[in-house]
């Protein structure tokens, strides 16, 4: 008898239909959340820092530090316990038995783009052992991104010198000339250069160096996005060098210099000053010519503790064989090897290295970042091998 209900098995089929739809979606949900993990395992990038006084701005120690350009690399890492991205340090007396190398550097030497075991200093101990087995050559990396040599002092002070290290690599890149002046950071980087997170150096009124620890009161210069906010990255970090740099030119104590900064435009117009390997001498724009003078007092800081501690003190350029300048190309890095060479510290250079392999020096960092890839980790070690195969005094051999 028809009672104007559907028949249950009409109901049945309807239901069964609308439980598979829902499990086929869930499934194709996972599905999707399993490929966008795999692919991009973390989408926000955590860096948990913590400053300590007398050495600045570190990673917060055990903290976990993830990095990612959000195409080549997801790289997550944590601090050991004084806040750089390496193993565990070795003890006092754990590297007494060995040839301690000790790395200090930027970004470079902290390379959150790689995993630890694939960083050029780890790698170096592995080539190490099995190719110069008698050295038994043990390395520690200590790496803050946005620092020169400076700011780096404590690094070897407070960590490194602690491991009694037999030799000390000092990494340099071409921005660690204005990382090393307060100025040049304050415009570059954007801390302001009197309350500033990392150590700096003065000029007395004898015309001396002295150094200025961080200041727990550390903050950056206070500037506006302006209307560039919806532009490029490179637009918007162009625009606020410019507002920095106006910004520090109404400070009488820094007018002369940042004015003839600005009046020449861009960065670009250090161009006319490089034309000529007697670079020191011929650098006639005030802003670079004294971040020149403040690395090559750094320079001395480092020999001088290096010395006085028994060790030696090697420089490795990490950098291509030129330095780009707007649209132009000057050896800039001739002015490192000029400072080095004055001093009697060894160059290594990453880029010589490169050219003696006939590879091209781009394939050794990620496209996205410009940092070293584990290929460019690599080299630098093989770089580094082949010095102290010509050198292996360094290490009491």
């Amino acid at each position: 008898m028809d009672n104007g209900k559907p028949p249950r098995r009409w109901w049945s089929v309807v239901g069964w239909n609308v439980l598979f739809l829902s499990v086929g979606a869930a499934l194709i949900f996972i599905d999707w959340e399993a490929w966008f993990h795999l692919r991009e395992p973390f989408t926000e990038m955590r860096r948990p820092t913590r400053f300590v006084p007398g050495v600045g701005l570190l990673n917060e120690p055990g903290a976990e530090v993830r990095w990612t350009n959000h195409a080549e690399f997801w790289v997550a890492q944590r601090a050991n316990r004084w806040g750089f991205l390496d193993r565990e340090p070795l003890t006092p007396e754990q590297a007494a038995q060995t040839c301690h190398i000790a790395f200090i550097g930027d970004s470079f030497v902290e390379a959150r783009q790689v995993p630890i075991a694939d960083k050029f200093h780890v790698r170096l101990e592995e080539l190490a052992a099995r190719a110069l087995p008698g050295l038994n050559i043990t390395t520690s990396a200590y790496g803050r991104g946005a620092t020169g040599q400076i700011n780096q002092l404590p690094f070897y002070d407070e960590y490194a010198r602690s491991l009694r290290p037999k030799l000390v690599v000092l990494v340099f890149v071409q921005n660690d000339f204005m990382d090393n002046h307060k100025l040049g950071a304050a415009v570059f980087k954007g801390w302001d250069p009197d309350q500033a997170p990392y150590v700096f150096a003065e000029k007395t009124a004898d015309g001396a160096f002295a150094l200025r620890p961080p200041d727990p009161a550390w903050r950056v210069l206070p500037i506006s996005p302006g209307p560039l906010e919806g532009s490029s990255q490179a637009l918007r970090w162009g625009h606020q060098i410019r507002l920095r740099a106006e910004l520090l030119a109404q400070d009488p104590r820094y007018q002369s210099v940042i004015e003839a900064y600005l009046s020449r435009g861009s960065e670009s117009s250090l161009a006319d000053h490089l034309k000529t390997h007697k670079l020191l001498q011929n650098l006639a724009m005030p802003l670079f010519g004294e971040a020149v003078e403040f690395t090559a007092f750094a320079l001395d800081e480092f020999q001088r503790r290096v010395a006085d501690d028994g060790a030696s003190l090697w420089l490795l350029l990490a950098t291509g064989g030129r330095f780009q300048l707007g649209d132009a190309s000057y050896p800039l890095r001739v002015v490192v090897e000029d400072l080095a060479e004055a001093r009697g510290i060894p160059v290594i250079s990453q880029h010589d290295y490169i050219v003696r392999l006939a590879r091209r020096g781009q394939d050794g960092a990620f496209v996205g970042d410009g940092h070293w890839n584990p290929t460019g980790h690599r080299w630098v070690a093989e770089a580094l091998l082949e010095r102290l195969r010509q050198g292996p005094e360094v290490c009491g051999a």
